[in-house]
């Protein structure tokens, strides 16, 4: 399945301290106008795609739950990734009626104390009050993303998400872009170690790392199941992110354009673009590059990109320095 990430707008009542779109208050005046979205879905929804409709915060574009309900109408699955905290009664009637399957929740710790102190003060029990109000509704996910000031509020996280009816926990490897280049990430060994604690959990709710592509490695190593994780990276081979104003990025970390949907298809760019072919071909250097599990991880591009200037160079936070033998 193609996953393609719509940034709905640049507009978010909140102002994370490592905020990939370093979202502002207003939306900007060149996004993507309704009729321009429409396109887009009649363009995807032949390629069995699914819609995740992103931001900024969403629920503040105005056309929000005509757009999602077009593109269900459509045969798209869609999914929206709110920060939680203007999801009311109300809003979930709306989420129902508008064909959205499922709503990611962002939380970076299992109370006010942690979560609030990137997200804003009061964001934690807005969160929670829109979890509460899905629950039960509209199947939700909560979206963590670690940094070492809260990379230990996994456990009390996911006892949160069981206890609340989440249907999962996906757990967000930051990629310094945005505001994110100014908080400091977690080392390689913790990544590593990390992984290998998911890996281990054995919980009632499905947990999955995001941008973090050795997670297919660590599986290997302790002979786990590894299909769903196997090939790495998928940025710009099953997922896409569509900016604002209509560019198109391998994924939301990756700055580097691959042609804007004003100015030619979707699907010209997706199977044309150089950059997106470089990504498929994964033809990498330095470590990654000479690395056995290179099919099966890879590394994160946009890390790579963002740490090196080269998304085909070598990931910097990998720990492995080993070979397959």
């Amino acid at each position: 399945m193609l996953l393609v990430a719509w940034e709905s707008t640049g507009a978010c009542n909140l102002s994370c301290s490592y905020c990939r779109a370093a979202a502002e208050p207003e939306p900007s005046a060149d996004e993507l106008s309704t009729d321009e979205v429409k396109r887009l879905i009649g363009e995807i929804a032949p390629l069995g795609a699914m819609l995740i409709i992103s931001g900024g915060e969403p629920l503040l574009r105005q056309d929000l739950f005509e757009v999602a309900r077009y593109a269900a109408d459509s045969g798209v699955r869609v999914s929206l990734a709110s920060n939680g905290t203007l999801i009311t009664p109300e809003i979930v009637e709306r989420i129902l009626i508008s064909g959205i399957s499922r709503v990611s929740i962002s939380l970076d710790g299992a109370s006010a104390g942690t979560n609030d102190i990137t997200r804003g003060r009061g964001s934690f029990d807005l969160a929670l009050r829109g979890m509460r109000a899905l629950s039960g509704r509209v199947e939700f996910q909560i979206n963590m993303t670690v940094t070492p000031g809260n990379i230990d509020e996994l456990d009390p996280l996911l006892d949160l998400a069981e206890r609340e009816g989440a249907a999962a926990v996906h757990i967000f490897f930051m990629v310094p872009t945005g505001r994110g280049r100014d908080v400091e990430s977690i080392s390689p060994e913790m990544q590593r170690s990390l992984l290998e604690r998911i890996a281990s959990e054995e919980r009632s709710i499905e947990i999955r790392p995001t941008c973090a592509p050795q997670y297919g490695r660590v599986l290997m190593e302790m002979g786990k199941p590894h299909a769903r994780t196997a090939g790495g990276c998928i940025a710009g081979i099953r997922f896409v992110f569509i900016s604002r104003t209509g560019e198109i990025f391998p994924c939301g970390y990756f700055p580097v354009s691959a042609g804007s949907i004003r100015e030619r298809s979707f699907s010209e760019i997706w199977s044309s673009s150089s950059l997106l072919n470089d990504l498929r071909e994964r033809k990498l250097k330095g470590r990654c590059g000479g690395c056995g599990y290179v099919r099966t991880c890879g590394g994160c591009r946009a890390r790579a990109y963002a740490l090196t200037g080269d998304y085909l160079g070598e990931d910097p936070t990998c720990a492995w320095r080993g070979s397959v033998g």
